[in-house]
């Protein structure tokens, strides 16, 4: 009766028989085995994975700028934004986007450059005052 299945082009083996050496396991492959002998490369690839997550979550820089005002803007915009998930009538789950009016804040400095800054900021500040800002 012929045998189906794969073929095996070696026998199957224990590798993990006896007792292992010092501080190793019973099936300790090459490549782990190649890992731990390696320390300097395992803590040189710790090192850079922590600098990249450390400059991936750097806070932006705020170089402070004291300006003058020379005028002051309200601008709107017409945005969508997501007000949650809906069911379409075909049974799919659907992004439920919303119209709504944006309002952002503008100061002009005497020079003509203009500059974002918060909704209380821009109350609380009047023409041919100083303001810092972020540049």
């Amino acid at each position: 009766m012929p045998r189906i299945g794969i073929m095996r082009k070696r026998p199957l083996t224990r590798r993990c028989q006896g007792l292992p050496p010092a501080g190793r396991s019973l099936c300790d492959t090459p490549s782990a085995e190649k890992w731990r002998t390696v320390p300097v490369i395992r803590w040189i690839a710790g090192s850079l994975l922590q600098l990249a997550l450390a400059a991936s979550c750097a806070t932006p820089i705020c170089h402070p700028l004291t300006i003058v005002v020379a005028g002051k803007e309200e601008r709107a915009r017409l945005e969508t934004v997501p007000h949650g998930v809906r069911t379409t009538e075909t049974g799919r789950l659907e992004e439920d986007r919303r119209p709504e009016v944006v309002r952002d804040y503008w100061v002009r400095a005497a020079e003509g450059t203009w500059y974002p800054i918060t909704l209380d900021r821009y109350r609380g500040v009047e023409i041919g005052q100083p303001l810092k800002v972020c540049r």
